[in-house]
């Protein structure tokens, strides 16, 4: 049975606040009788969480779908109608509406995660324990800083909201952004449970995350902005030092590790499906080995650090968000047969394309490197055979790579019919393409931890570590190792956009334009991309710095006190207009 996740009706128990940022109330509870018992500070805490996955309500305007398709490592793609989709590879907007339910619900959070703070200190000792208070506060303090990071590496300078009082405030700045973000997050490390992962609760926030999100966020700031720290709000400051000694605590007492097998951690080694799978088949008959899935059965995998679940809930009502769409968006174009793409669901097909320029770049730096195709599918390798077809549902800018960790996985059931996920067989969800889709979407995992601490320490040890799993020779340590090494074991993750800006606008600017000229199919004609927009990657990446748009709605909201990013205006400029041809 799929683990039940703890805030499954959370998303019931909504409270309000002001209309600037928010929505209206949905419910009576407020903070004059909320919250007044144990189960409702577990509420308190599940409503916060609840909004990650209030985001699948429009997954493909979400932060995780922009930064896929705006890195160099994906194309957006999709129909002809798909017009946000591609709207976002050369950072511009198809409608002034584009991101307004990422921000609300970004700002639903924070109003939560703020609501909680402020009254967690309310209940008695006897009511919620002190440590139980300062683990939930810490939890609270953590989501609080992972979505304002989010927002930030989106829309540049928002409103810097930490309290519920209602007030209409213009942005803040990045020094201010990120100093109150390094607050919270170091606050969280001293109030979280100093414990190994095994010992908390799946699916929870845990020290060790908020330890990990420190330095993915010191990286960003002081490598974008060019800053050596980041200074705190009441003085002081998180200094690299003080980062590497979280990160060194983190790899020491966590009790994460890395799975054994780089393959082990995608759904498609799945005990249902991996039999049938040839690719896997052939590996393990090369290699020796015998795989399983790291969450295989409900397992917790040891190398999941933070992650959004979801569970065989999803319904079409306000569980909508606890099928993982990601898996909807990024599956192969058409809803065909699920004969023709097996072991990988259909689905819409959109900015799940790779760029052959990285294929041919990682096969270049790393010709032994199993997780290639462990994390790409090559088109006429795997599913032309089986008679995929392409160009369905006018299908442009379908190169012949499609990303495989985040696909939905099919599985054969006992009649010999394939279910439209594995986890319809395993987990008992819904056989709907929409609402089947269980596998956790993780957000930081452990190699990404050592990946950090190696780039932090420039000490290769820890990215030999990396390395070592996938079979390949160490290395010395170098910036451009580095960048190589996250590149490829992190590719289709969601973390190789903010990658390229923090190591600057060159770096940025040069791996965009490589996608220029690479090979496609439009409507399954072949074809070359061009950026889609006439003054090409370069130019839009200069323009906006890799922002976009605040949504028009809560600029006029705001009086006055908010402005529209640099390269966006009423006037057209940054408007996608759509495909041609």
């Amino acid at each position: 049975m799929k683990k039940l996740i703890y805030f499954l009706f959370a998303g019931m128990l909504l409270w309000g606040c002001e209309d600037f940022l928010e929505t209206d109330p949905l419910t009576d509870k407020t903070s004059g009788n909320f919250p007044q018992t144990a189960a409702d500070a577990e509420q308190m805490m599940a409503g916060i969480y609840t909004t990650m996955n209030n985001v699948q309500s429009q997954a493909d305007r979400s932060f995780f779908f922009i930064c896929e398709v705006a890195s160099d490592d994906k194309l957006g793609g999709g129909g002809m109608n798909d017009i946000a989709a591609q709207s976002y590879e050369t950072f511009q907007f198809s409608d002034n509406e584009m991101l307004s339910n990422f921000w609300q619900v970004t700002y639903m959070g924070i109003h939560r995660a703020n609501f909680a703070i402020e009254n967690m200190g309310l209940l008695g000792d006897d009511v919620v324990s002190p440590e139980l208070k300062d683990q939930f506060t810490g939890e609270a303090l953590f989501l609080r800083a992972y979505f304002y990071s989010r927002l930030h590496t989106l829309f540049n300078e928002v409103p810097l909201k930490i309290t519920t009082e209602p007030v209409n405030i213009g942005s803040s700045s990045a020094d201010s952004i990120y100093g109150q973000i390094a607050s919270d997050l170091k606050t969280a490390i001293e109030l979280l449970p100093d414990v190994p992962y095994t010992e908390t609760q799946q699916g929870r926030v845990t020290k060790w995350a908020a330890q990990a999100l420190m330095a993915r966020v010191f990286l960003f700031y002081t490598g974008f902005y060019q800053q050596s720290a980041i200074a705190l709000p009441d003085g002081g400051s998180v200094s690299k030092q003080d980062v590497i000694g979280w990160l060194e605590d983190c790899y020491a007492n966590s009790g994460h590790q890395l799975v054994g097998d780089f393959h082990e951690l995608w759904p498609y080694t799945n005990s249902l499906s991996i039999g049938d799978y040839q690719y896997i088949q052939d590996y393990m008959t090369e290699t020796g080995k015998t795989l399983k899935f790291a969450s295989d059965d409900g397992a917790r995998n040891p190398e999941t650090v933070f992650a959004l679940q979801f569970s065989n809930f999803a319904n079409w009502d306000i569980r909508r968000g606890y099928s993982n769409t990601y898996q909807l968006f990024f599956a192969l174009r058409g809803l065909q047969n699920l004969e023709n793409t097996y072991p990988f669901a259909g689905g819409w097909g959109q900015g799940n394309s790779i760029p052959t320029s990285l294929v041919e770049q990682w096969q270049e730096d790393e010709p032994n490197d199993v997780r290639l195709w462990a994390s790409v599918m090559d088109i006429e390798e795997e599913v032309i055979p089986l008679g995929y077809q392409r160009g369905a549902w006018d299908f442009v800018l379908e190169s012949n790579y499609w990303g495989k960790k985040y696909n939905g996985v099919t599985a054969r059931a006992s009649d010999g019919s394939l279910k439209n996920d594995y986890g319809v067989i395993m987990y008992n969800t819904s056989d709907n393409n929409q609402l089947s889709h269980t596998d956790d979407l993780v957000f930081i995992r452990f190699a990404d931890v050592l990946l950090m601490l190696s780039e932090l320490k420039e000490d290769a040890s820890y990215m030999n570590e990396v390395r070592e799993r996938a079979d390949l020779d160490p290395v010395s340590y170098s910036l451009e190792n580095i960048q190589k090494e996250r590149r490829y074991e992190l590719a289709f993750e969601g973390l190789r956009w903010n990658d390229m800006r923090r190591w600057g606008s060159n770096y940025t600017k040069v791996g965009l334009e490589e996608q220029v000229g690479v090979a496609v199919y439009n409507f399954g004609v072949e074809d070359v991309h061009q950026a889609l927009h006439p003054d090409g990657y370069s130019s839009r990446y200069d323009a906006t710095m890799g922002f976009f748009p605040i949504p028009q709605s809560q600029i006029d909201l705001s009086e006055g006190l908010l402005e529209q990013n640099a390269g966006y205006s009423q006037s057209g400029e940054g408007l996608y207009r759509g495909w041609s041809n």
